[in-house]
């Protein structure tokens, strides 16, 4: 007798496998990528080309110098945020403050005239702008793209705490050319 509950748990046990239905298996979600450490709205690139054009960043275009349409083109495209690389007495530099301002977008001016001003402190002052999240999407420029690019290196390098290697190329995918040598002996030190 005994045999016959067991036998009956057994094919109930059998059955119910049998016939439960299975659901299909899902592949695992992917994990969702860490939050960006700046959240900018989107905002898209102006229709003007400007010189030597990039995005490091989302909400970040960096390149050279914009010309009065490209910053009318920006602000109606949602930028918030111009910070300028160039002294106002560079060859081919214009003071952009008061119609960046006019277009109701907010200026900040960093003038690096040449290698003595790439340093930490620019470096941290562009950082303390692009890392607030009111000023993007922001544009940041010199006449090429070259200075932003060195300070974008300098930031991943100090601020960052990026290897040299790394805020090289960082500095590069901002921008950074012929400065790379001056850069690098910055970080050597």
């Amino acid at each position: 007798m005994t045999r016959q509950p067991v036998t009956f748990a057994l094919l109930a046990l059998i059955l119910s496998i049998g016939c439960r239905q299975t659901e299909p298996v899902q592949p695992s979600p992917a994990p969702e990528p860490p939050p960006a450490e700046i959240v900018a709205p989107p905002a898209e690139e102006p229709q003007g080309p400007i010189k030597n054009a990039r995005t490091p960043m989302e909400g970040l275009l960096t390149g050279g110098q914009i010309t009065e349409q490209q910053l009318e083109e920006t602000a109606a495209a949602g930028y918030r945020t111009v910070v300028n690389l160039r002294p106002l007495s560079e060859e081919g530099a214009w003071d952009e403050g008061p119609k960046v301002t006019e277009l109701g977008m907010r200026y900040v001016h960093i003038p690096v005239a040449g290698a003595a001003d790439i340093n930490e402190e620019n470096a941290r002052r562009m950082n303390e702008v692009i890392s607030d999240p009111e000023a993007l999407p922001a544009i940041v420029h010199c006449a090429s793209g070259n200075r932003v690019g060195a300070l974008f290196a300098l930031k991943a390098f100090h601020i960052d705490g990026a290897d040299a290697e790394t805020a090289l190329g960082i500095g590069r995918e901002a921008g950074l050319t012929k400065l790379e040598e001056t850069v690098k002996e910055i970080l050597a030190r």
